[in-house]
């Protein structure tokens, strides 16, 4: 960490009030990083500008100020520290005459002992060493944003917030529930910034700096209570966070700033460590949607709002495409995902927990057109990966982006449930609905409840007799009764299919004129398939 003159004397002053500062060093030199606090040697030799060096006003006075003189009467450089940037801290209990003051030396007036003030600036100094060392770990032990902010906001004394590109709410100070602070307060209530800040933001042209720029300052006025700091943090080009410090304390600005800007690097560090897992070639749209997926009970209200700085309509003919692969390395996946943006048009492709979404806005079809569609797009793109193990599981079409957490579970269960079809790499929702249903029932085995008690009395018999009305009675229910393609995929003659299903009938009291009785029939069928009782 760099840790500079300002900053030392900043905390010192702040902590030793009672003390007052004479100086004429320049800026330059409060700048300058440090090394460490030394104890000025009675030599003189040996000195580096890289040090800050201690002493008291007595020897000062004694020593280097009459050396200095004897050289050059307009100079209060010693001889072996002229024209250097050396830095001096002379405590002493008297103000310093005017012809003591030098651009390296600070007069501390104070009370307090050389020994004592010596041993309170290596605290100060300590205190910014421990805390870029625990930052450093963080950055080691990859943590999240709010630890960053928790080890982070007694040192800097004022409030942040780190939010994601989506503008989502992802760490904030904690430290100060009670700010009067409008942006503050809503963002934390909401999780996000809301629109009417956002707006604000865009009036005040805050994005457009920091996309200029990198950084944004903004000052207090009706709407904003407070000024603050923004920094937008880029990795690889590509947006990936921004920080925004809210200037609440006491402490000069541009001590605070300085503070911030060590944050602020902290976070880009860890970013730049992790890029590979962070981004994933996810752009500001992905990282809302990828949100909507984390939190699936977002209210449509809320989603309405955010929505105004995405790159998506609320209202639309969506499908949620989930594609599984063996393509799992990084480069690859990155590269495979490129290459569907290439070629896809309306819509958004990101990777997430393990597999790829795509959020497609189908044209005005049909509804028994979008499959065909559907299908002959991705074969065009996805046929020079005929030797990759490629699965696309379809949810069903849908209306609003309210829905897409949802479509997004009915694509993803299927492939949960490993509903695809042997012979295909396309499985649609609406092909598996019943054992979607049957797998999202909570306590499965209460999934014989809804079992018909004809069919499980063939199932627990477990005859000969019984194994063949069972494969019987499936097929005409799946065939709609339809007697001669009964036959056909059986390989019976049609009368023998007529006899067996008017002997089942006539033994289980069922009514196949009924449609209540053949829905619950293939019901219970679908339930027997899903426990594997029933193979077919």
């Amino acid at each position: 960490m760099k840790v500079t003159l300002e900053m030392v004397l900043t905390r010192f002053f702040a902590q030793h009030k009672e003390a007052n500062l004479f100086s004429k060093i320049t800026d330059t030199q409060m700048h300058h990083a440090l090394l460490g606090i030394q104890l000025l040697p009675r030599h003189m030799k040996n000195l580096s500008a890289d040090y800050l060096y201690v002493t008291d006003q007595f020897y000062y006075s004694a020593q280097i100020s009459r050396d200095c003189r004897k050289v050059k009467p307009d100079n209060v450089y010693p001889p072996d520290i002229a024209e250097t940037d050396l830095s001096f801290i002379v405590f002493g209990s008297e103000a310093p005459d005017s012809g003591d003051l030098s651009q390296n030396a600070i007069f501390i007036q104070t009370d307090m002992e050389l020994a004592e003030g010596f041993n309170a600036l290596q605290n100060v100094y300590a205190e910014f060493i421990e805390w870029g060392r625990q930052l450093d770990f963080a950055i080691f032990r990859n943590a999240d944003f709010q630890e960053f902010i928790d080890i982070s906001e007694e040192m800097i004394a004022c409030p942040i917030l780190v939010y994601d590109p989506a503008l989502k709410l992802l760490a904030y100070s904690r430290m100060y529930p009670g700010l009067d602070d409008r942006i503050f307060q809503t963002a934390i209530a909401n999780g996000y910034l809301d629109l009417e800040t956002v707006k604000y933001f865009e009036k005040e042209r805050i994005f457009a700096q920091m996309d200029h720029t990198g950084s944004a300052v903004g000052e207090p006025d009706n709407f904003r209570m407070h000024a603050d700091f923004a920094r937008a943090i880029n990795i690889r080009n590509e947006l990936a966070v921004y920080c925004i410090l809210l200037y609440t304390s006491e402490y000069p600005r541009s001590y605070i700033n300085e503070l911030y800007q060590i944050f602020c690097n902290s976070i880009e560090h860890l970013l730049e460590k992790q890029h590979a897992d962070f981004l994933k070639n996810r752009s500001v749209t992905d990282y809302f949607l990828m949100d909507l997926l984390d939190n699936p009970e977002t209210p449509p209200e809320q989603i309405k709002e955010r929505i105004y700085y995405n790159d998506l309509d609320y209202e639309g003919n969506y499908i949620v495409i989930c594609l599984h692969s063996d393509i799992k390395q990084k480069p690859s996946e990155n590269y495979f995902i490129q290459l569907l943006r290439n070629n896809m048009i309306n819509c958004r492709i990101f990777a997430y927990h393990g597999g790829i979404v795509i959020l497609y806005h189908l044209p005005k079809f049909r509804e028994t057109d979008y499959r065909d569609y559907l299908r002959d797009q991705l074969h065009t793109i996805l046929k020079d990966f005929a030797d990759r193990s490629i699965t696309l599981y379809f949810s069903k079409p849908f209306t609003t982006i309210g829905q897409f957490a949802e479509a997004y579970q009915q694509a993803e269960s299927l492939h949960q449930m490993n509903l695809s079809m042997n012979d295909t790499m396309y499985c649609f929702y609406e092909d598996h609905w019943l054992k979607y249903l049957i797998g999202s029932t909570p306590q499965k085995e209460k999934s014989f409840s809804f079992c018909e008690p004809s069919l499980l009395q063939m199932l627990h018999a477990d005859t000969k007799k019984s194994r063949q009305q069972l494969e019987i009675l499936y097929e005409y229910l799946r065939c709609d009764r339809k007697l001669t393609d009964v036959a056909g995929k059986l390989g019976m003659h049609r009368n023998n299919v007529i006899y067996h299903v008017k002997q089942i009938s006539e033994e289980f009291h069922l009514n196949f004129d009924d449609p209540d009785v053949r829905l619950r029939l293939l019901m219970s069928f679908e339930v027997l398939k899903f426990s594997k009782l029933f193979i077919r």
